[in-house]
């Protein structure tokens, strides 16, 4: 056997990692992926430094996935507790609580509706012009036409 021969070993493992993705966490779980670069390369002896390197950091890899794993159950299994106590709850009170507390979610977070004032009129000086009045202002002078300015 040659050096190249020895290294060209990735056509198992890529057959192996080509398939549906629970096979390849099987495969990674059970070390079939050390057991056939074992089978290959620890006959010749020249690589064993490399793969003692390669086992250390899948089982680092292997170790930390499983850390995560646990923490994605945990995270799981105290959400979905908290769904149900949440659906418990709210099964609990009664429609008009649930109404009660819509409305005002919605007064709170809607938007403030703006008040209109009405002018105050009552301090304008409302008067009639008489048809003599009317006239002798027009051609005297225009500017004096408008009702407030007398």
């Amino acid at each position: 056997m040659n050096a190249h021969s020895l290294l060209n070993i990735s056509q198992p493992t890529t057959l192996i990692l080509n398939r549906p993705p629970l096979f390849t966490i099987r495969v990674f779980e059970e070390n079939l992926t050390e057991k056939v670069l074992e089978k290959h390369i620890a006959t010749s002896g020249m690589y064993t430094y490399h793969l003692n390197e390669l086992a250390q950091k899948f089982a680092e890899i292997r170790r930390k996935d499983m850390i995560n794993a646990q923490r994605n159950m945990a995270e799981s299994r105290e959400c979905n507790a908290y769904i149900e106590n949440q659906k418990l709850i709210l099964e609990q009170k009664t429609q008009g609580e649930v109404n009660q507390l819509f409305s005002a979610a919605m007064g709170s977070s809607g938007a403030r509706k703006k008040t209109s004032t009405k002018p105050d009129y009552s301090k304008y000086r409302i008067v009639k012009r008489s048809k003599s009045t009317a006239s002798s202002s027009t051609t005297s002078s225009p500017s004096s036409s408008s009702p407030t300015s007398q």
